[in-house]
This record gives structure tokens, C-alpha cells and sequence, in this order.
């Protein structure tokens, strides 16, 4: 039995549904699942349910916080081996992602399989970090039919702020074009991310473009908050290399990535000796500012041993171009961390 769950952990604003009474578990807030079974052991806090007619099942278990190592990853990679290893013997992980709800508190998300008394069953372990403590809790059942009470507990959490206000989740944020009152800077995505495909070129006519060669484009994201966008397309069927230079300021907060460009330019250059490296400046045009704000998340791709920034956004945007055909997530481009030391303006 495969179980899939999303997980939407909601950082910061707390709402009381129905006139569910809000409960504290050291400085975390939370609303309980309504009718589970609530037991407080040594350093935990669990809630469970059991159908007796069906055998469904299902436990949260929310720890107490935790002084972080101050790595995301490490404090995933602990509590992995000392919460679920041990307690569980699981399978391999079937699913794991890396998620940022706003510049203080990051989560790392691993679900795996195991089995029980002879029955498949899957546990799911959301440890959240901002670098000053971590806070953990687990999800095991057999059956999906408690997503809902899970997804309800995640959205609930409120944790403690110690900078910046608080922010709802990605999935509940809407995506506005307005601009952000400040600029938040996410640690995990500065640096450069790539994306590569073969295919036409957004600004050649598709049938001179011929059927080979590439389009790579790079976000890089700097501490102070700027960002520049670079684009290549090279193919070799066609007599031009057509560059894109963008720079501006962007915001990462609440699972949405805010690009504001400043200046956009698409340039043109013939073939220094017919070959993939860029000749005399032909054309020099610059390109209308289109300001975006993406749904972003850090996918791990378990297959290839590869982390992704994935951004998603309602529809095709005229700097990213179509979506991926990877339907992981739904339109969505994918960028990892490959060949970034290639100069592109070269």
C-alpha cells in the first residue's frame, strides 16, 4: 500500500475553528484533532484514533523543542535515525522534500514505509528548524483516510518568532503581484540554479531554429536581496546566439518567491567562428519587466541524488517560458545546482 500525504504546516498565524480550543505544548501552539486520544509521555505529546470496525489508525506524535545543530539537514538526519530508525525499522524513504514557510523556520519532510504485526504501514517525520531550535513530529497510520486530521495539525502550529513577522503557508498564500513590504532573504536558495533544456528558443522562429541544441537558464539569488537572471540559447541550426540579462530584487517569504526586475534585455550575437561562443553584438533590445510571484519549495529527488528549487506560478510566465513536462508538481520549472560554474556570457 502506497500512502502519499502532503503536508501543510502553516508558521505563525493560528485560527480557532469551530471553537477548538487552542493548546500549548511548551512554546508551540496548536489545535488538536478533534476526537483523538490524547496521552503526554516523557518529552512527547501524542494523539491517537482508532476505527475498531475497520482497523484504521492513526498517531501524531509532537516533540518537545530541541536546541538545533544549527543544519536543517543534520537535525532531519538525527531525528530520522533516533525517532524513526530506531522505533520503526522502515523501509527506504518513498518521499522527501525540503520546504521553506519564512526566513526563520525551514522543514524537512521524509516518508517511508514499515511494516507492523504483518501490515504495511507508513510513518512520516516533519522536523522544523531555524537553526536555533528544531521542533518534530511524526505521523504513522495505516491507511490514508487521517490525511485530513494530519494536514489540519501541521496548518495549525504556530511557532515562536525571532525576527521577522509571521507568515501563512505557500498554500494559502495567495500569489499577488503587489509589492512585498520587505525583503526576505531564504539562506536555502542563495547561490546560482540552472535550468537546461533542448528546445526552441522562445525568441527564434522555431522552424530556423532548427531541431538541436539548448536553452539554459540560471537564477542567482545574493544575500542583500538582488537577483540576476541570465538565459542562453544556442542552436546550431540557427545563425545566432540570443542571451537574456535581467537583474532586480527579490523577496522569499511564506513559501512565495517575489521576482521585482529592475532591467531586462535580450541581446543577439552572430557565431564567433560558426561555433557555440558569442561573436559581435548584433541587437541589444530591451524586454518588457515582468514581476512574478512563485509558489517555491527545495524537492529532493531521491532517483538522481539531486535537490531542486521548484518554483510553480498559475500560468506560464514570459521569463520561464512553458512549464516542465515533470509532473511532479504541477506547473512547475525545476532548477538545480549542476554545471553553475559555466559562464553563460562567454
Amino acid at each position: 500500500m502506497k500512502i502519499f500525504l502532503t503536508i501543510v504546516i502553516n508558521i505563525g498565524t493560528l485560527a480557532v475553528v469551530f471553537g477548538q480550543q487552542v493548546e500549548r505544548y511548551g512554546n508551540i501552539a496548536f489545535l488538536p484533532p478533534g476526537d483523538w486520544v490524547k496521552n503526554e509521555g516523557n518529552g512527547y505529546l501524542a494523539f491517537t484514533k482508532i476505527n475498531q470496525e475497520s482497523g484504521e489508525f492513526g498517531r501524531i506524535i509532537l516533540y518537545q523543542a530541541e536546541t538545533s545543530s544549527g543544519s536543517l539537514d543534520e537535525d532531519f538526519k538525527g531525528d530520522w535515525q533516533s525517532l524513526i530508525e530506531v522505533n520503526y525499522q522502515p523501509k527506504g524513504l518513498t518521499d522527501f522534500s525540503k520546504t521553506s514557510f519564512n526566513s526563520e523556520w525551514n522543514a524537512v519532510i521524509g516518508v517511508a514505509p514499515y511494516v507492523y504485526q504483518n501490515q504495511n504501514q507508513a510513518v512520516v517525520l516533519v522536523t522544523l528548524s531555524n537553526h536555533k531550535q528544531k521542533i518534530s513530529y511524526v505521523f504513522l497510520s495505516n491507511t490514508t483516510a487521517f490525511e485530513k486530521e494530519l494536514e489540519d495539525f501541521g496548518s495549525s502550529l504556530d511557532l515562536p518568532s525571532f525576527s521577522h513577522p509571521s507568515a501563512v503557508s505557500s498554500s494559502e498564500k495567495p500569489i499577488s503581484n503587489s509589492s512585498p513590504a520587505q525583503v526576505v532573504v531564504d539562506q536555502q536558495i542563495l547561490g546560482k540554479w540552472n535550468r537546461s533544456a533542448s528546445v526552441s528558443s522562445f525568441f527564434a522562429n522555431p522552424t530556423a531554429w532548427g531541431s538541436s541544441g539548448y536553452t539554459t537558464c540560471r537564477y542567482e539569488f545574493f544575500q542583500d536581496g538582488t537577483y540576476q537572471y541570465t538565459e542562453r540559447n544556442f542552436g546550431y541550426a540557427y545563425e545566432d546566439i540570443i542571451l537574456v540579462r535581467e537583474s532586480g530584487q527579490y523577496s522569499a517569504d511564506g513559501g512565495v518567491l517575489t521576482v521585482s526586475p529592475t532591467q531586462s534585455k535580450v541581446e543577439r550575437y552572430s557565431k564567433k567562428n560558426g561555433v557555440d561562443e558569442l561573436g559581435n553584438l548584433k541587437e541589444n533590445k530591451s524586454r518588457t519587466l515582468e514581476k512574478v510571484a512563485y509558489r517555491y519549495q527545495l524537492h529532493y529527488f531521491a532517483g538522481i541524488e539531486q535537490w531542486n528549487l521548484v518554483l510553480q506560478a498559475d500560468q506560464p510566465t514570459q521569463r520561464d517560458g512553458n512549464f516542465s513536462s515533470n509532473t511532479t508538481f504541477p506547473n512547475a520549472w525545476y532548477f538545480d545546482q549542476r554545471f553553475t560554474e559555466v559562464n553563460l556570457l562567454k
